[in-house]
């Protein structure tokens, strides 16, 4: 003798929306919270991964913040130095000028001339004084006009002094020649 036991019980011949609903819990709702459960622990995975990557960003900012806090002594008194050097390089730029008039004129002036007023800029110069030999001023005139160092070399007055004949003289526009004289 042969017994089936079935411990589910029959089916039941009524489809009734009961039936119907422990179908579906029974055989396919599982798989959507499976699905679901999937969906919920991949969003939370990337929202740790997006958070962490908002942490870094944060101490790599205030990481940067720090850098830039220990280096702004130093690029203040990078500017500082920077804008020493270039009054320097003007005031040697001014020295050669400069020079360079004075290295050109000294030896020109006659033995007989003796200035009251020397007057130095950066491209021009003003000289006042006497001088005994009035030829001799005409050849110093002459010799800085013909070299053409000078955009303007202008002679004012004249006059006779006691020492010698006064005069004023104006050298405006120094060309400077690239060998320096």
């Amino acid at each position: 003798m042969k017994y089936q036991i079935n411990l589910i019980g029959q089916k039941s011949s009524k489809k009734g929306v009961i039936n119907k609903v422990n179908y579906f819990f029974f055989n396919y709702f599982r798989y959507i919270l499976v699905f679901t459960q999937l969906i919920v622990i991949s969003v939370l995975f990337f929202r740790f991964t997006i958070d962490q990557s908002i942490i870094d960003l944060k101490e790599s900012i205030s990481q940067q913040e720090e850098v830039l806090k220990a280096v702004k002594p130093i690029l203040d008194e990078t500017e500082r130095v920077d804008a020493k050097l270039k009054k320097t390089k003007n005031i040697l730029e001014n020295q050669e000028a400069f020079q360079s008039q004075i290295d050109y004129l000294i030896p020109k002036f006659p033995e007989t001339m003796f200035l009251s007023k020397l007057a130095f800029t950066k491209d021009t110069v003003q000289m006042e004084g006497a001088i005994i030999n009035p030829n001799h001023l005409q050849s110093f005139f002459n010799k800085i006009k013909t070299e053409n160092k000078y955009a303007d070399v202008s002679l004012g007055d004249i006059q006779k002094g006691k020492e010698g004949f006064l005069f004023s003289m104006s050298l405006n526009g120094f060309k400077k020649s690239n060998n320096g004289r």
